[in-house]
């Protein structure tokens, strides 16, 4: 159990109340979100859990499009809850979530019943993407992976980073991809600067090279803005996008080169 002060614990408690209603209003998800604290029942640290603050959470999905969404590592389903939101003016959204965690699964279907919701570890994602959802192709992939080196051992290509892994797993199920990273996990510097920086080395950047897979910043939302806003920590990230739909045509005209022992600049 994490250490609450008594605000916290007290509107933790509140929010645990909401949840053992039926169906919530608006408003009242909107104060379960802001207040049901992950810190009050788990090691957040150990399993590297943040939620969103939802004002950042509210910026992020200015980023996906309408479509087929899934949230990766959803917790109790901050970003897609905005996602659906912001979907009543964008267009529709369906929307899937993975969470390994049993107890988030129960308040996110709570939050939003809209989604679909599939309790799995998301490193077995070749397990759930066929049996739950036979192989469904997603347009956007979104996730606020775990922070911290956590364990990856159902990941392709042993990355450190957990991070790199969902991202590596989101280039496979969906066309684009939006994630909120440590800022250190990024190959380029934006939030909290006074201008883009873009990377020549570092963690994001060896990715890239690994993967062919390459960060941008999308519209380019500063995140330090919500720094202070979340539970327990004070983490600088940036919001990432990622075409994977155009990598995965370059990697196969490539690899339909490379079958013919030709060389194709792209």
């Amino acid at each position: 159990m994490g250490k609450l002060c008594k605000a916290e614990m007290k509107a933790h408690a509140e929010a645990e109340a909401l949840l053992r209603k039926g169906a919530l209003s608006e408003n009242e998800k909107d104060f379960v979100l802001e207040n049901w604290h992950p810190g009050a029942e788990h090691n957040v640290a150990a399993a590297g859990v943040f939620f969103t603050p939802t004002d950042l959470a509210a910026d992020f999905a200015l980023e996906p499009g309408r479509g087929r969404v899934i949230d990766l590592c959803a917790g109790i389903g901050g970003l897609a809850y905005w996602v659906q939101q912001r979907s009543k003016w964008r267009g529709a959204v369906d929307l899937t979530c993975i969470e390994i965690n049993p107890r988030f699964v129960e308040i996110g279907r709570k939050l939003l019943p809209e989604a679909r919701w599939i309790c799995a570890d998301v490193l077995d994602w070749r397990k759930w993407w066929q049996r739950e959802l036979e192989g469904t192709m997603f347009d956007w992939a979104i996730a606020n992976p775990p922070f911290g080196k956590l364990p990856t051992s159902g990941d392709r290509r042993g990355f450190m980073a957990f991070e790199f892994a969902v991202i590596d797993i989101a280039s496979e199920i969906a066309d684009n991809g939006v994630f909120i990273l440590p800022q250190s996990s990024a190959s380029f510097r934006y939030s909290g600067r006074q201008c883009f920086e873009l990377l020549i080395s570092g963690p994001g950047v060896a990715f890239e090279q690994q993967t062919g897979l390459f960060m941008d910043c999308g519209i380019g939302i500063d995140t330090s803005i919500c720094r202070d806003h979340w539970r327990g920590v004070a983490p600088l990230c940036e919001i990432v996008t990622v075409e994977f739909a155009e990598w995965r045509e370059r990697r196969q005209v490539k690899g339909l080169a490379d079958g013919r022992g030709q060389l194709v600049l792209l």
